[in-house]
């Protein structure tokens, strides 16, 4: 047997070898891959992981070598090293300093060390986005045909401008809006756990005096229906949810509408929406920087902080400093990465269903979100009403 790879994956760096040449921060993974693979005195390259210029595409310096004599394992994911998988250059790599770890898996090869707090900045998370912007003037059919059925993210434009929200959605103008003894699901300061009571009169402290905060609740409390008159759903997804003629279904989970507000700095961990649904995402106030992974990536528990190389008490910060930044470094076995996008306001994300993914608040920030059963995932829609659901459920659903 003979891998169709042309190189295998080592968590370290090599020690002993001679060097060909170092290349600084102008040469991404794949590219250093080609610029080996095309030298055939090339046997291996390796890099440092985290960059810290924080650019997120980039490693800080990649070293070839033509020889590999020995080889010292990382189990903290800091060294990454790739191998010439040609047997013409097996005699220049010293086969015994190579033996199998287990520190690698198949499933989750990077280790998530969760330490460092620097956030890269606004413009060099732009820098690397390159999904793709399209009008929101886009009929339901197309954007249905084109994007929700072959399972494709993509960012609408300007689905919001003749909301409400444009004029009303801000710290000054939502701080009088509601009842202060109203309670919504949110945190208050440093602790990221959100918690389903906390008072209106703490969060609207929290905004003037400018401290963190951090609200993800539903719209369906009477304080939150207030806001349904300050936005619709995107023109191209309106009339494509399958779960909207079952009122209570999924039971006790709500109408899956969730205002998001928060202060720069907060954010999700990495996860999965549930329930089979795919998502859409307004930004009125703020900037988002969203890391999208491939879709063979499916246990976001993989991706959470390790306890034995993580600082004792991990932020989100620390998440994203230390994990996201490296994530468009990181290959998976299938050579899928993830990849970074800055949502802006005025920009609706659509997210498929299946696709892990984390969310960070570069900014203050002030969004609208929901979850749909599209369509386009009609199978795991169906399995989840199935499943989940009553036999009432599944049968308006198949007649429908």
């Amino acid at each position: 047997y003979k891998s169709p790879k042309h190189f295998t994956f080592h968590a370290g760096k090599v020690k002993d070898s001679n060097i060909l040449e170092v290349r600084h921060g102008d040469m991404s993974v794949g590219e250093a891959k080609d610029y080996c693979h095309d030298r055939l005195n090339c046997v291996a390259f390796f890099h440092p992981v985290y960059n810290p210029t924080l650019e997120l595409s980039n490693p800080d310096n990649i070293t070839f070598v033509s020889s590999i004599e020995s080889f010292e394992p990382d189990s903290r994911d800091e060294w990454r090293t790739f191998v010439a998988n040609d047997l013409s250059r097996a005699n220049s790599v010293n086969h015994s300093s190579l033996s199998y770890s287990e520190i690698v898996s198949v499933e989750h090869p990077f280790k998530s060390c969760c330490t460092k707090t620097e956030i890269p900045t606004i413009e060099q998370i732009q820098a690397v986005d390159t999904l793709e912007r399209i009008s929101c003037d886009i009929s339901r059919k197309d954007f249905f045909e084109n994007y929700e059925k072959r399972r494709k993210p993509v960012m609408l434009v300007g689905c919001n401008k003749d909301w409400k929200a444009q004029d009303r959605w801000s710290y000054e103008k939502l701080i009088p809006r509601f009842d202060n003894s109203s309670t919504w699901r949110a945190t208050i300061g440093n602790n990221e756990k959100l918690k389903e009571d906390v008072a209106w009169s703490d969060i609207a402290s929290s905004m003037v005096q400018n401290s963190p905060f951090y609200i993800f609740d539903q719209l369906d409390h009477k304080e939150g229906k207030k806001l349904e008159e300050d936005y619709e759903w995107p023109g191209p997804i309106q009339g494509g949810d399958l779960y909207g003629s079952l009122n209570d279904f999924p039971e006790d989970y709500g109408s899956k509408r969730w205002f998001c507000v928060g202060t720069g700095g907060t954010g999700t961990d990495p996860h999965m929406d549930p329930l089979g649904t795919d998502a859409w995402n307004t930004v009125i106030k703020g900037h988002k920087w969203w890391i999208v992974y491939p879709e063979r990536v499916t246990d976001e528990e993989d991706l959470e902080c390790d306890d034995e190389c993580s600082v004792p008490i991990p932020s989100s910060r620390h998440w994203y400093a230390s994990v996201g930044i490296n994530a468009a470094r990181s290959e998976y076995d299938n050579g899928d990465r993830p990849f970074h996008i800055l949502q802006k306001p005025g920009e609706t994300i659509y997210l498929p269903y299946g696709r892990v993914h984390s969310v960070f608040n570069m900014d203050d920030t002030i969004a609208i979100t929901a979850n749909y059963g599209s369509e386009g995932n009609f199978d795991e829609v169906w399995k989840t009403v199935v499943t989940d659901g009553e036999k009432r459920h599944w049968r308006k659903l198949y007649y429908q």
